[in-house]
C-alpha cells in the first residue's frame, strides 16, 4: 500500500518517487502526508524492549496521541497469513539488542506469548475496538480485497488523496506488481523459509492437518474472524 500510494502520487502531481510518504514536498501542499504502522512492531529498535513488551501486555497504540488528530485507514489481514508472514520477517530484518527466538515450526511460533498468534489477535481486536469509538473519519479496508478488485483501491485513494485518478492508479499497480516489488526484497531468503514468502494467501491448506487443527481452533481466532467479517 505504501509503494502504491507513492507511485500515485508521483504520477498524479509529477513529482519524483519516495517510498517516504510521510514526508512533506517541498512548495507541494496538496500531496497528504500518510504515516504507516505496521502493529507494535512498527516501534521496535526504536523504544526500549523493555517497554515495547509493557505495551504488548497492557494492549496499547503507542501511536495513541496521533491517532486523536488524524483520519485512519485500519488495514487487516486474515490473522493467520499475518502469523505466516511474521515469522520469517522477524528471522530476516536484524535488531539491536535482538535474537529471534528459535522454533521448531510454525505452531511452535504460533505459541510463542511475544510474537505469536496471541499477540496477533489482541491487536487486530485493539483496531476494531479503536475504530468503534473514533469518532473522526476512518475506513476498514481488508488486505485480500486490495488484491481482487480495484474497487477497493479506489475507495481508498478516495479517502486519502479525496479523488481518484485512474491513469495514475494504473500506473501505481504496474509498478507494484508481486514480481516487480520481490525484486526488491532481500533474495538471500533461507530455503526453509521460501514457503511463506511467495506473496499468496491461505498457507494454512498445505500445512499437515494436526497442524492445521491447532491453528483453525486457536482460542480467540473464531471470534475475531467474526468480527472483521462484520465490518
Amino acid at each position: 500500500m505504501k509503494h502504491l500510494f507513492a507511485h500515485y502520487i508521483s504520477r498524479q502531481w509529477n513529482v519524483e518517487f519516495s517510498k517516504w510518504v510521510d514526508r512533506p514536498r517541498s512548495g507541494m501542499p496538496g500531496i497528504p502526508r500518510i504515516l504507516f504502522r505496521h502493529d507494535w512492531m512498527s516501534v521496535t529498535g526504536h523504544i526500549p524492549w523493555k517497554e515495547y513488551f509493557e505495551m504488548q501486555d497492557s494492549r496499547k497504540f503507542y501511536f495513541e496521541t496521533e491517532m486523536k488528530l488524524q483520519n485512519i485507514v485500519y488495514l487487516v489481514r486474515d490473522p493467520l497469513d499475518v502469523l505466516f508472514s511474521y515469522w520469517p520477517y522477524l528471522q530476516s530484518i536484524p535488531y539491536k539488542d535482538f535474537t529471534c527466538p528459535q522454533h521448531t515450526d510454525i505452531i511452535d511460533f504460533a505459541r510463542n506469548k511475544q510474537w505469536g498468534l496471541d499477540i496477533i489477535i489482541n491487536f487486530m481486536n485493539l483496531q476494531l475496538d479503536h475504530m468503534a469509538l473514533h469518532q473522526g473519519r476512518k475506513l476498514f479496508i481488508k488486505y485480500e480485497d486490495l488484491k481482487k478488485e480495484d474497487s477497493a483501491w479506489e475507495k481508498l485513494l478516495m479517502f486519502v488523496f479525496k479523488d481518484c485518478d485512474k491513469d495514475s492508479l494504473e500506473y501505481a499497480k504496474e509498478q507494484t506488481t508481486w514480481e516487480k516489488m520481490k525484486e526488491k526484497n532481500n533474495k538471500e531468503v533461507p530455503d526453509e523459509l521460501k514457503f511463506y514468502r511467495r506473496g499468496g494467501s491461505n498457507y494454512i491448506s498445505e500445512l499437515p492437518k494436526d497442524q492445521q487443527d491447532v491453528l483453525l481452533n486457536w482460542p480467540g481466532l473464531q471470534n475475531l474472524n467474526k468480527r472483521i467479517n462484520e465490518n
